[in-house]
């Protein structure tokens, strides 16, 4: 039998047997922690690639050798303590072989290949390892170390990334549950097609972090390998901008048409009062510039009527746009009736301020006494004739006023002694 190092006492034993049943337990509480760590299980049930394959192979290695000396350990103690247990007091023997199992090589590992390098002609292909209990633990620390080094390594990785990579499955889900609400992909191809860009660079990212995390120890959340997580982010913000709009454009379509069709009424009223006020322009005005009234009701209510059969379709996208272009379209048309319709309008008021104007200087020339003067008369009448005619020449009449008015400022200041100059 081989021997202990020295014999210990029986009060030796017993505190040793206690503080290496505390170690084992430290030990299996250890490997069990190790055992339901999220990090170990992702690795143990993916497939691997790369660094991370690499390493966890490493890495399960040392675990089995971990798994495999706490068995050795257990195997000692529960002989060390079943022999205690035979009898209070030990006798030589007892002693000797207990000591044995506490300090000596006592534990047997699993035999293991010998390199032909490293073995003589006579020796075995295998070798059985021995061990003592605190040789066992010493050998445990850098398997130990490996193991959880790799397991945490990767854990940290999935943990930093899967919450982005699921933030941005979410957005892709509700993207997709707003165009099932748009009548499905063929309502919006091109949203579609853009979100299965989304989802198809994503699936890229998630392989990596699931296949090879350790790859990406020292990367910057906003890149997972090739994929640029921030265009994804940024990709996913647009297609899902657009599909709520549409929403938007559905949910109020009804409304809009509405709203459109009764400014449609409107501009269709305001163009036959336009015609018929441009009508009544030029039977008291002769003025080439009196604008032809633009006629927009007709066309539009067209274009409305190729909008209603878009929204029936579904065809939403083309609804947002064809029908935000006609609501521009028509309150541009409105805009611009109502500034025909000033430019119609200003040659009578024009008449209008010319006639108040001619009645104002003649009532000017009234009062400072040249009322009777044969010119300024000649040039009222010829103003007033040409202002109260129908139609009214208004070019010719803005003429005759002008001199009129000019006469009768020049025979004011023939009253004036001092508009008569220096009579030196």
């Amino acid at each position: 039998m081989n021997r202990a190092p020295r014999v210990l006492g029986r009060d030796e034993i017993d505190e040793l047997i206690v503080r290496h049943e505390g170690e084992y337990d430290g030990i299996t509480a250890g490997l069990m922690e190790l055992e339901s760590h999220p990090g170990r299980q992702l690795l143990e049930g993916g497939t691997l690639t790369g660094r991370t394959a690499e390493r966890w192979e490493v890495g399960r290695r040392a675990i089995a050798l971990l798994w495999g000396h706490r068995e050795a350990y257990g195997a000692v103690l529960d002989r060390a303590r079943t022999l205690r247990g035979r009898r209070g007091k030990p006798q030589r023997p007892e002693l000797e072989e207990l000591s044995f199992l506490l300090l000596g090589q006592s534990a047997e590992l699993a035999a293991r290949d010998v390199p032909i390098g490293q073995r003589g002609l006579l020796d075995p292909a295998l070798r059985v390892h021995r061990m003592s209990l605190s040789e066992l633990v010493a050998d445990m620390a850098p398997a130990w170390s490996e193991a959880t080094a790799v397991v945490e390594a990767a854990d940290a990785v999935w943990t930093r990334l899967v919450p982005t990579l699921d933030r941005v499955d979410a957005g892709i889900a509700a993207a997709e549950a707003g165009i099932a609400e748009l009548g499905g992909p063929d309502a919006v191809p091109e949203q579609t097609a853009a979100l299965d860009g989304v989802r198809r660079r994503l699936e890229t990212a998630r392989t990596l972090v699931a296949s090879d995390p350790l790859a990406l120890t020292a990367a910057d959340d906003r890149r997972i390998g090739g994929v640029d997580v921030a265009a994804l982010d940024a990709e996913l913000r647009r297609v899902a901008d657009e599909v709520r709009h549409l929403t938007i454009v559905r949910a109020r379509f009804e409304e809009r048409i509405r709203r459109l069709a009764g400014l449609l009424d409107e501009l269709d009223y305001q163009e036959g009062d336009t015609i018929r006020r441009r009508a009544h322009v030029l039977t008291r005005i002769s003025d080439k510039r009196v604008p032809e009234v633009p006629l927009r009701a007709a066309t539009l209510r067209e274009r409305m009527a190729g909008v209603l059969g878009l929204g029936t379709r579904g065809d939403w996208v083309r609804v947002s746009r064809e029908l935000s272009a006609l609501e521009n379209d028509a309150q541009g048309a409105r805009d611009r009736l109502a500034a025909t319709r000033g430019h119609i309008d200003a040659p009578l008021a024009r008449r209008d301020e010319l006639r108040g104007l001619v009645q104002s200087y003649r009532a000017m020339a009234a009062r400072a006494g040249h009322g009777e003067e044969a010119v300024l008369e000649s040039l009222y009448d010829h103003a007033k004739e040409l202002l109260w005619r129908a139609p009214c020449e208004l070019d010719v009449a803005v003429r005759v006023v002008t001199r009129y008015q000019e006469a009768v400022i020049a025979a004011q200041r023939k009253d004036r002694p001092d508009d008569k100059g220096d009579q030196r």
